[in-house]
């Protein structure tokens, strides 16, 4: 049997279908536990009333994604437990491939596809000051370069086409050993959203479990169904490297850190200016000055 922990907040039909994939899975038993984040679309009904066969905590607060995770985790009576988002369908055969493959393995991750087919990135490399650096520069995008380099969030998608061992893995879709939330202490709830699944699996690595990309188990995932605003996302992932390197690095790279923020989300916004005018697209410009001035005002 499988635990299968759903956090949803405010996605009353994509949850709905989530489950509905979920329980067409095939070779495998489930537990499923819904943890809702206060939802005001009636969400907590409408899935009580369809799947009465799960267990559903309806939270009266939105307590994050990270809580969200480690309270439905603790509730989780299997061997095996799978982190799913809400908006995050799996294939019939999805989860019986990814069991078999947890007999040697102590956190997987499938293949996520947009909703066309095409491949979507789902693995990364841990962040350091030059993989930041990367980032902000845009350097992880050129191509060829793409191909070999090891950025925080790798560009190229013919990398997603073979199974390899990975330092993160993106938490849409997250099977993992049960001892491995009770060793770790679960997903650090200072993040509220956005970096926390790569945190936690830093801690994972340096307790010696391996993190296990798998792409022939495979599940469409809708990305950035409940986020509102990709500015609000993206600041708020530079905000948590502020917070990593806090928490895991040598305090005199934090100063570094600093700078590498304010002067990249700059140069982002600049840039993303002058290509939205181009291309008819104001929202880029704005989108990414207002990173800017949170970030600066965050350090």
């Amino acid at each position: 049997m499988i635990s299968v922990v759903i956090l949803s907040y405010n996605t009353f039909n994509i949850t709905l279908k989530c489950l509905d994939h979920l329980f067409k899975s095939q070779e495998v038993k489930l537990e499923v536990i819904v943890i809702d984040n206060a939802s005001t679309d009636g969400s907590v009904a409408a899935i009580a009333k369809k799947f009465p066969q799960i267990k559903l905590i309806a939270n009266k607060s939105n307590i994050g994604f990270a809580a969200g995770n480690n309270q439905g985790m603790k509730l989780a009576k299997e061997d095996t437990i799978l982190l799913l988002n809400s908006d995050c369908f799996v294939y019939p055969d999805t989860l019986s491939k990814c069991l078999k493959q947890m007999q040697t393995h102590d956190v997987l991750g499938c293949q996520l596809l947009n909703p066309d087919g095409s491949i979507q990135p789902s693995w990364g490399y841990f962040p350091t000051l030059r993989r930041i650096l990367q980032l902000m520069l845009f350097v992880d995008n050129f191509p060829i370069v793409r191909t070999y380099i090891d950025s925080i969030h790798v560009r190229d998608l013919g990398r997603f086409q073979n199974s390899r061992e990975v330092n993160w893995l993106t938490a849409a879709f997250v099977m993992l050993k049960a001892n491995i939330f009770r060793k770790t202490g679960g997903i650090d709830e200072k993040y509220f959203m956005y970096g926390e699944e790569t945190e936690w699996m830093f801690r994972i690595r340096k307790l010696g479990f391996n993190i296990y990309y798998y792409p022939e188990a495979k599940a469409i995932h809708l990305q950035g169904a409940s986020t509102k605003s990709m500015s609000k996302m993206f600041a708020s992932e530079m905000k948590g490297y502020l917070y990593w390197f806090t928490k895991h690095n040598p305090p005199w790279q934090l100063p570094i850190l600093k700078v590498i923020l304010v002067v990249g989300t700059f140069y982002k916004a600049l840039a993303w200016t002058i290509l939205g005018g181009i291309l008819g697209k104001p929202t880029w410009g704005r989108d990414n000055w207002a990173t800017f001035k949170e970030i600066y005002h965050q350090v």
